[in-house]
C-alpha cells in the first residue's frame, strides 16, 4: 500500500456517497464516522441541496464545522447561520426563467434554506423525498425573483422527459458560457444553474481556514461530477464505485458504493486503519 497523508479532516457529499439509497447512513459508515471522529479528525458534509437537509446529520454525528450547501454557493454554520453565500446574478436567473417556460421545465429557486416555485408536483415531491423541505408555492415566481426573492442558485425539472433535461442542459451552456455554469447533480431529473467559478472545491478552501487543515490533509468523498472539484483538491480524493467513469477517474481512490457502505470502508482503511499515513510537517 502506498504512502498516504495523515487525514485531519473528512468531507463527504450526501446523496449517493454517504447517504445509501434509502437516503440514510448506515451503521458501518456511521460508526466509522464516529470513530474518526472521537480520534480527532473532523467531520462535515457537502451537498448540492439547502441546509434542512444536512440537520438530521449535524444533529446526529455532533458536527460542529460549517456545512457547505447548494454545491457551495452557501455555506452554513451547524446552527443554520449564513457564513458565506455567491448567488447567482438575478438577471441570469430571470433569463434562464423564460428558457425554461418556453421549454417546458419546472423552474425551482433556491434561496437561503427555502425551495421556491409555482406548484408542488411530481418534480418537487422527488426533492423533498430526497431531503429538501417543502417548498414555498408563488404564482408569479417571475415577478417575485425581479422584485423580492435573491436567488442562490436555480434548477430545471422534468422527471417525466430526462431527454428533455439533457437538451436543456446543453442550451444553457450555449447560453451562459462564459457568465455562469449549468452542471447535473444528484438526480437524472434536472439540471441546475449555478455562478461561475463557484464549487464544492472553492467552498472547501473555508473549511479548511476554520478547521486549521491544509488541502492535503483532507479526505473528500463524492458520487458525482459536482463533487469533482472537491475529489482533486483533497490529499485523498475519493469516488464511490456508483459515480460515473470521469469522476472515477479524478479521484485518487475508487471505494465501494454507497450501497455497500463505501465511505465507511474507505474511512477504515485510510484513517482508522492506514499505517502508513504521512503525518505532514507543522
Amino acid at each position: 500500500m502506498p504512502d498516504y497523508p495523515f487525514i485531519r479532516l473528512i468531507v463527504a457529499d450526501l446523496d449517493g456517497t454517504l447517504l445509501n439509497s434509502e437516503h440514510e447512513i448506515t451503521p458501518l459508515t456511521e460508526d466509522a464516522v464516529r470513530q474518526a471522529m472521537v480520534r480527532g479528525v473532523m467531520f462535515t458534509v457537502a451537498t448540492g441541496k439547502t441546509y434542512p437537509s444536512t440537520t438530521g446529520l449535524i444533529e446526529r454525528l455532533g458536527i460542529t464545522l460549517p456545512v457547505i450547501c447548494s454545491n457551495g454557493v452557501l455555506i452554513h454554520a451547524p446552527d443554520g447561520t449564513i457564513l458565506q453565500r455567491s448567488p447567482i446574478r438575478r438577471e441570469y436567473a430571470i433569463e434562464a426563467m423564460h428558457m425554461a417556460d418556453a421549454a417546458g421545465m419546472v423552474t425551482v429557486i433556491y434561496s437561503g434554506a427555502s425551495l421556491i416555485c409555482r406548484e408542488y408536483d411530481r418534480n418537487l415531491a422527488e426533492l423533498v423525498e430526497h431531503g429538501e423541505p417543502e417548498p414555498v408555492l408563488i404564482d408569479d415566481l417571475l415577478g417575485a425573483v425581479q422584485s423580492d426573492i435573491d436567488p442562490d442558485k436555480i434548477i430545471f425539472m422534468n422527471g417525466a422527459d430526462l431527454e428533455s433535461v439533457i437538451r436543456f442542459q446543453a442550451l444553457l451552456e450555449e447560453r451562459f458560457a462564459g457568465r455562469a455554469q449549468a452542471m447535473r447533480s444528484g438526480l437524472d431529473s434536472l439540471v441546475e444553474l449555478i455562478p461561475l467559478g463557484i464549487s464544492k472545491g472553492t467552498a472547501l478552501d473555508t473549511i479548511l481556514d476554520v478547521a486549521g487543515v491544509t488541502a492535503a490533509e483532507t479526505m473528500c468523498f463524492g458520487d458525482n461530477c459536482n463533487d469533482l472539484d472537491m475529489i482533486r483538491r483533497a490529499g485523498i480524493g475519493v469516488a464511490m464505485a456508483n459515480a460515473p467513469a470521469d469522476v472515477r477517474q479524478g479521484a485518487d481512490v475508487v471505494t465501494r458504493s454507497n450501497d455497500e457502505d463505501g465511505v465507511g470502508h474507505a474511512i477504515h482503511k485510510f484513517v482508522l486503519n492506514n499505517v502508513h499515513a504521512v503525518r505532514r510537517a507543522e
